[in-house]
């Protein structure tokens, strides 16, 4: 359990100074208020993990399998886990990057337009860091959700565009919790191969489009924006 601190920013300026609370459970539900009640997001049940490479060793904490609408149509999918680089809980910096400055790195799993889980950190048999073990030791907070796809069990819940639509969501669950997790919501950088490297292309390119609406609605997103900074698409 993370139980001796989370961070919020304080006040309504996004850019405020950042506080610590010392009880995790303040402020769980604050999210109801941005259209989207979240009870099952407890900033208090992370765990601390770690991982050895070829030149360093990783200590982050974990938050996995958070719902991130209110009526998912496929909830073991419409999850997301968060990681965050325990340097960001003792005041510490990571290549100049702090608990309020630091990038979040977005990457997702869609291979094919299939439905995929979150990604996350972890060692290849060389040694070397995978993509979500690397961003986390650059600094970057790592958050990456399930989405569903064309595989998924058929209704009209889960047809297109149902694959942009998770990842729209997630970004706009990002930004409702954003006062109590670590990192910049204004920077976030969609990552993805193949399938998922078009999706991350279409997140940046249609932030806040007025066609998802209705899907977003539905699903019960978060009231809040789900525009990206950037986005790093590979074929």
């Amino acid at each position: 359990m993370c139980q001796h601190f989370f961070i919020r920013r304080s006040g309504q300026n996004p850019y405020g100074p950042l506080v610590l609370f010392g009880n995790p459970v303040y402020n769980i539900l604050k999210s109801q208020q941005k259209g989207i009640s979240m009870p099952d997001f407890d900033p208090a049940a992370c765990t601390s993990e770690h991982l050895r490479g070829n030149l360093t060793e990783l200590r982050y904490r974990a938050w996995y399998n958070i719902p991130y609408t209110e009526h998912p149509a496929a909830p073991e999918l419409q999850v997301l886990h968060i990681f965050i680089p325990e340097e960001y809980f003792i005041g510490g910096s990571i290549n100049g990057y702090t608990a309020r400055t630091a990038p979040i790195f977005f990457p997702n799993a869609v291979g094919g337009y299939m439905e995929a889980p979150p990604c996350r950190p972890y060692v290849y048999e060389d040694g070397t860091f995978n993509t979500e073990a690397a961003a986390l030791a650059h600094g970057y907070v790592v958050v990456s959700a399930g989405a569903r796809g064309k595989n998924t069990q058929m209704n009209s819940r889960n047809i297109a565009p149902s694959v942009i639509v998770d990842l729209k969501a997630a970004v706009r669950f990002i930004r409702s919790v954003a006062d109590r997790i670590c990192g910049d919501p204004d920077k976030i950088i969609s990552n993805g191969t193949s399938a998922g490297g078009a999706m991350s292309a279409l997140l940046a390119a249609s932030g806040d489009s007025p066609l998802y609406e209705p899907y977003l609605n539905e699903i019960g997103a978060a009231r809040e924006s789900d525009r990206i900074f950037a986005a790093s698409c590979y074929c």
